[in-house]
């Protein structure tokens, strides 16, 4: 696991070809596994392949230009009839979206995380574009593929921000 979590990185250009059904189930099936607060498991997954539905994303999010070689995408968002607080929603949603995140490491594909919400603007789009229903907030959008980079790994760790009280 902590092999993974050193080699995943955020992935911008991806390789002309599909992701097998069997490696999305895959990632899907991990991003159920995640903690949630109440064990309420208020996500929901769009999955997109549709290549003229990921080309226009961009057009509404300006940081998910990924998406125009991207072959799959995993919106994200929580389900408001399931629980009221969003901010329950944000957790829960961030821990399926960090197993999918890891888990497409070991299926050596790359992934980039891309937020909808808090932007009211973004969330409407999403809204809008896939048709999803008013009572769920769009998180965020998981770009999913084979990977048309590579990237090492990178040391992020800064003693400086941990305080230990013993």
């Amino acid at each position: 696991m902590i092999e993974a979590i050193k080699k995943r990185r955020s992935i911008r250009s991806y390789q002309n070809k599909p992701v097998e059904p069997e490696k999305i189930n895959e990632l899907l099936q991990a991003a159920m596994l995640a903690p949630s607060a109440m064990n309420l498991m208020p996500w929901h997954f769009t999955v997109v392949t549709n290549r003229e539905k990921l080309t226009q994303i961009p057009t509404y999010h300006p940081y998910t230009n990924m998406m125009k070689t991207a072959p799959c995408a995993i919106i994200v968002s929580g389900d408001r009839a399931i629980t009221k607080k969003d901010a329950f929603i944000y957790c829960d949603c961030s821990a399926a979206i960090m197993n999918i995140l890891l888990s497409a490491v070991d299926l050596d594909l790359g992934t980039c995380w891309c937020a909808i919400a808090p932007d009211e603007s973004r969330i409407r789009a999403f809204r809008s574009a896939f048709d999803l229903p008013e009572e769920w907030l769009p998180v965020a959008i998981v770009a999913v593929g084979y990977a048309a980079e590579q990237k090492g790994m990178k040391d992020t760790f800064k003693p400086e921000r941990i305080t230990y009280y013993e």
